[in-house]
């Protein structure tokens, strides 16, 4: 028989492959902190809107506005504060500023770094420094700068995953040039300075009949495998009528933070078997019969990511007629160390209200299929993955209505260092509805658009990545492990529609030369270090047709495994040049 529901958290006991289908649980409401709370030392001068806590004795709080961006540190040491924008979380080619305060007087610099050693002073000094002090145990810098100085000594802060670095010395040096080493007093994270996570941007006023719903693990214990796909089933409980999912949040067990790499949470087309579908099975090892129709992307959450909080007149539909009443549960554990002793009990939780919204919302999954043919040479700076949602599809699916897309979360795996969704319409390319230039794959989150993207009838789709395999030297395929790659964009829109999934698969040309032979079977043979295979390899992608996979709730698309081309665009997008040398 079914689970019976509770009003607080339970952990369910169940068997780790088999047992019955398990009902999705009440949770206690959690108290939602404003940001900020944890915050220490002395209070900001102002009221900042967005802050984090870089360590225990480092928080950074900061605005913006379309030109520039301000900056306060609140750091524990009463000697020199540092901080700065990296490429890649190093020191080396950052923009770095330096400051301190000593007898009163405030001293500091806008520098850059070359390497591991001193940041020399830039010839222009772009940072503005607006206030220093001491406040007790703790040094208080703020600055202001411009968010593109046009100085080949500064990098531009862009929307999208900046890495900050930061540093601190518990000595004032004795002169500008006489900086002492920071030794382990140092650290760097990634941040989205100019888009920063829904949960972060204000305290959140819940409505007053709010309940939660909570899907998690039952305890499962996790296989000593360095990559392990756990899945299980839920049914919806009854809600009494439709409501509207307004947020959702990932529920982390202290300690597996890094463990948990993503959780996808799908809903089925109809019903699964309670009596004997299983309620929880290894994803690729015992794949149900139903799993295929259990397909449509509900959440999707990844490592890194927050909170996500709906628009106010947007949520996702549960408990009416048409809703989805069952789902499936995909967790994906990175164990790369191997331990046998992960039991976990980590999830999603789901708020819900009575109090419905203007618009359904939807999630549709665009970007390349998840398979062994997504293939990635090694020794390249920069490869690029491309798929494609194609007009066929997107008209089929929309007729005269339109998508508004108004989140995208962009996903790929160790390799991916740029990602983009793009957008064409009637030849023309439209600024990108989100790009990353500067991913970071422990550091994925849903991002709010700056304004809505209206996707219409006849438009196209296409996400790319670009890949750094330059320390690889074996070929690397599309696939489930965190060693192997996806490419995948999850737009959040709406009106929901019946389209969930638009995704593609390179139908790759064969050279007559290797005529005969699979696609698998030429790229492990060839060398990888003779510049003509990456040539050849990259000459056939570009010209290779791809197969369309265009999927929905209850329905059936003519447009699924069409052959399709990539774009042609008479009119490619040019970014708005904001410096001119």
């Amino acid at each position: 028989m079914l689970s019976c529901l509770t009003l607080v958290f339970v952990a369910m006991a169940t068997s780790r492959v088999a047992g019955m289908i398990s009902e999705a649980k009440f949770g206690v409401v959690p108290t939602i902190s404003s940001p900020g709370a944890t915050a220490k030392g002395p209070p900001p001068s102002e009221s900042f809107p967005y802050e984090d806590q870089l360590s225990d004795d480092y928080t950074l709080y900061w605005k913006f506005n379309n030109t520039h961006i301000t900056f306060e540190m609140v750091v524990r040491t009463n000697g020199w504060v540092g901080f700065g924008i990296s490429p890649s979380g190093a020191m080396k080619s950052s923009d770095v500023i330096i400051g301190w305060v000593k007898d009163g007087q405030t001293h500091f610099a806008d520098r850059h770094a070359e390497g591991h050693f001193l940041p020399a002073k830039d010839s222009s000094q772009d940072w503005t420094l607006l206030m220093g002090q001491e406040s007790g145990e703790y040094t208080v810098l703020k600055v202001s700068r411009p968010l593109e100085t046009c100085d080949d000594s500064d990098r531009p802060i862009l929307p999208g995953t900046t890495r900050v670095i930061f540093a601190q010395s518990p000595n004032d040096p004795p002169s500008d040039d006489a900086v002492s080493y920071h030794g382990s007093t140092r650290g760097t994270k990634s941040l989205l300075l100019l888009d920063p996570p829904t949960s972060d941007k204000q305290k959140i006023s819940l409505p007053s009949d709010v309940k939660t719903l909570e899907f998690t693990n039952r305890n499962v214990s996790v296989p000593s495998a360095d990559t392990t796909y756990w899945c299980t089933t839920w049914k919806l409980p009854d809600l009494g009528g439709k409501h509207h999912m307004i947020r959702y949040e990932p529920i982390i067990q202290t300690g597996h933070e890094t463990l948990l790499h993503h959780v996808i949470l799908y809903f089925c087309d109809g019903s699964l078997n309670e009596a004997t579908d299983p309620a929880a099975f290894h994803c690729d090892r015992n794949p149900l019969k139903h799993s295929s129709h259990c397909t449509h992307v509900f959440i999707a959450w990844a490592i890194g990511g927050k909170a996500f909080n709906y628009p106010s007149h947007v949520g996702h539909s549960l408990g009416s007629a048409g809703d989805p009443g069952y789902f499936l549960m995909e967790t994906h554990y990175d164990n790369p160390r191997m331990r046998s002793d992960y039991v976990d009990d980590s999830g999603l939780r789901l708020y819900l209200t009575k109090e419905l919204r203007q618009h359904d919302g939807g999630v549709l999954m665009a970007g390349v299929q998840v398979s062994g043919y997504q293939i990635i040479p090694p020794y390249e700076k920069s490869f690029l993955s491309q798929g494609i949602c194609d007009t066929a599809c997107i008209s089929e699916s929309l007729g005269d209505t339109e998508m508004r897309v108004f989140a995208n979360v962009l996903h790929a795996h160790l390799l991916g260092v740029k990602l983009r969704t793009r957008h064409f319409r009637n030849g023309v390319e439209l600024p990108p509805i989100q790009e990353d230039n500067n991913y970071d794959f422990n550091y994925q989150e849903a991002r709010m658009l700056e304004s809505e993207r209206v996707i219409k009838k006849g438009d196209k789709l296409l996400v790319e990545c670009e890949y750094d395999s330059s320390q690889r030297t074996q070929v690397t395929h599309g696939g489930l492990s965190s060693r192997e790659e996806m490419c995948l964009s999850f737009l959040i829109y709406y009106p929901r529609s019946k389209l969930s999934r638009c995704v593609s698969r390179i139908l790759y040309e064969i050279p007559d030369q290797f005529a005969g032979r699979s696609v698998y079977d030429i790229v492990h043979h060839l060398d990888w270090t003779d510049p003509r295979s990456h040539e050849g390899f990259n000459h056939s992608v570009a010209v290779s047709p791809h197969a369309q996979l265009c999927h929905g709730s209850h329905t059936s698309f003519q447009a699924n495994l069409q052959t399709i081309s990539l774009p042609k665009v008479n009119n490619p997008y040019q970014k708005p040049q904001m410096c001119h040398n």
